[in-house]
């Protein structure tokens, strides 16, 4: 064996240690994680086993991204190394990454340390610290250790190991991306849909922008175009063993910077805002049932899950000092707008639109304009109140009973007073926009129980 590269690899590793000694010093009060690969031999980095490291490197950072304050990674002679510094105690983090280790198709590939600070030395956290079983060896699933000191696998057999599992993740990643890409094409379909909708009561539409002066319809379609490939990769990252939690935190980051690429888009009008939430969030449940081989009406449940905590957001309002239209809302009504329907779990579109309308032969804009004055009838649509008030949601909350008395689109009457409605709220401004949103969404779930998820 070359004493040469056994020497510059014992200096690596020693240098990775002070590497880590030096953060864990500096950040005492912080947990640290570090990656590496689990690979045989010296030479350790090879285009798989540093891709295997990134990709576990990835999904840290995607899932657990607001509990890190600090993330590098370099390449030495123990291949590609990470480190991670997390604002969190280090028991809690330990478990995750046990989780990943376990869970994760790659997860026994990898090495992933947690160290903590105390009594003024840098400390490494073993499974056996929080009473979990030793690590098994990926090729026979005995304990790794006795395997590991009695080298009872060759080195190709686990280089093979490796190369297999990795072709896997690969394979599989292929038909997610392709679930993902089908997922969001169906979304940019029921947004289309939802503009295309007239007569729609003062919103944007094919021929008119309704109520609305400083957007149009062909803003709607350049917005919908900027949206869709961020949908896309909220459906990927949700198609995973994480908890609904974990994934809502990491699509909430991918919504942020949609929102941007949204405004740029359109020139910095809100076409889309309340849409990205709530598209994000259905698609991802669905992706997560899709995981769990869970039915359709799972999906409610797991929306619930993700956005338990989500009327956090409206805590401590009063010293903040720029208000959204929302937060605005909340402080007078108590409207917790789509943030309460999302914690609901979209029940006004699981229990009312999806039985209402499944199996209805109505098809195309008369099916979304009369799901549409559905919604009108019941929602509590907070852009209504923002742009007029109270009154004036509770007029079009009637508007929409009384047309669904006298059946909406399918009656003469019904279609002669939705065309009347129409006139007489682009006159006075008036717009159900987060109606339009659950329109949308309404499209979306009734698409996607007939083509991907059980009944």
């Amino acid at each position: 064996m070359n004493t040469d590269l056994i020497q510059a690899f014992l200096i690596d590793r020693e240098k990775r240690v002070y590497n880590q000694e030096t953060l864990m010093g500096k950040n005492k009060d912080k947990t640290l994680v570090t990656i590496r690969i689990n690979y045989p031999g010296l030479e350790k980095s090879n285009y798989i086993t540093d891709d295997i490291v990134n990709i576990i490197y990835s999904e840290i950072m995607t899932y657990h991204k607001k509990y890190i304050v600090y993330n590098d990674k370099y390449k030495n002679r123990e291949g590609l190394v990470c480190h991670l510094l997390f604002r969190a105690d280090f028991v809690s983090i330990k478990k995750l990454m046990i989780d990943i280790e376990e869970k994760h198709i790659l997860g026994r590939c990898v090495d992933i340390d947690v160290y903590t600070y105390k009594n003024d030395k840098m400390i490494g956290i073993s499974r056996s610290d929080l009473y979990k079983k030793p690590r098994k060896c990926f090729i026979c699933n005995l304990d790794a250790k006795i395997c590991s000191r009695a080298q009872s696998h060759s080195i190709d057999e686990i280089k093979n190991y490796f190369d297999e599992l990795y072709n896997q993740y690969k394979k599989k990643q292929g038909l997610i991306e392709d679930t993902s890409y089908n997922i969001s094409q169906l979304a940019l379909k029921a947004m289309i849909s939802e503009v295309s909708t007239f007569p729609s009561f003062g919103l944007v539409s094919p021929v008119s922008s309704g109520s609305h002066k400083d957007m149009n319809y062909y803003t709607f379609l350049t917005s919908s175009m900027t949206i869709t490939p961020y949908l896309k990769e909220m459906a990927k990252i949700s198609y995973t063993y994480k908890s609904p939690q974990y994934i809502f935190d990491a699509i909430r980051n991918i919504g942020l910077e949609c929102e941007e690429k949204m405004l740029e888009s359109t020139n910095n009008v809100n076409t889309h805002k309340g849409m990205i939430f709530l598209m994000g969030i259905c698609i991802s449940a669905t992706m997560k049932a899709t995981y769990e081989n869970k039915s359709f009406h799972d999906i409610k449940e797991i929306i619930k899950v993700m956005a338990e905590d989500i009327l956090d957001d409206f805590k401590n309002l009063e010293v903040k000092e720029k208000l959204t239209h929302g937060e605005k809302l909340y402080l007078e009504y108590g409207f917790t707008g789509i943030r309460g329907q999302v914690k609901d779990g979209l029940s006004v579109v699981f229990d009312n639109i999806i039985k209402e309308y499944e199996y209805t032969t109505l098809y195309g804009n008369n099916l979304y304009t009369q799901i549409l004055i559905h919604l009108m009838s019941v929602v509590e649509d907070s852009t209504v109140v923002y742009r007029q008030d109270i009154q004036t949601l509770r007029k079009v909350q009637s508007d929409a009973k009384d047309l669904l008395k006298i059946g909406g689109v399918n009656t003469i009457e019904g279609r002669d007073r939705i065309k009347k409605l129409e006139i007489e709220y682009i006159q006075k401004n008036i717009s159900p926009g987060g109606c339009a949103d659950l329109l949308a969404i309404s499209i979306l779930l009734l698409e996607i129980k007939n083509k991907y998820i059980n009944v």
